[in-house]
């Protein structure tokens, strides 16, 4: 399957804000290829960069991904699946319209965002995300995150 971003849009980031709690900024095309790479190497997604297309309207980010055949996942297969792999439910921070879609896993210092159930396909019985936010976290946003997990 293959996916292309909106023109001079590469999805979106969170970065420690300078109130004290995360904030939601439009990410980069390097922050988008490093999202990908992060979900290959530790969600194992099997994402390929496709190309850069270039035209007037813009620049887009074309990548490949596997095509998984399943149904959502409920929320609570979510939580329990990702609770298996260390991460937990950061309350009071989401991305989008969901509540307590995002996670962190402090030993690791990954932080998952918009980790909704559209966001995922279960198969097998196993949730698996396919359009989730893998960020490696930094000081300052590890501990606003780890406040709002307090």
């Amino acid at each position: 399957m293959w996916k292309a971003t909106r023109p001079n849009r590469f999805g979106w980031t969170v970065l420690p804000g300078d109130d004290g709690d995360p904030m939601l900024s439009e990410a980069t095309p390097l922050e988008y290829l490093s999202r990908w790479l992060n979900s290959n190497r530790l969600l194992g997604d099997t994402v390929c960069l496709g190309g850069i297309h270039s035209s007037d309207e813009g620049t887009r980010v074309i990548v490949s991904q596997r095509f998984l055949i399943g149904r959502y996942p409920t929320a609570l297969q979510i939580r329990k699946e990702l609770h298996k792999f260390g991460f937990w439910p950061v309350h009071g921070f989401s991305i989008g319209s969901y509540a307590d879609s995002s996670f962190f896993n402090p030993d690791l210092g990954i932080a998952l965002f918009d980790a909704t159930t559209d966001n995922f396909i279960l198969t097998m019985d196993t949730p698996i995300p396919i359009d989730v936010i893998p960020i490696t976290v930094g000081p300052k946003l590890r501990d606003q995150l780890l406040n709002l997990m307090a």
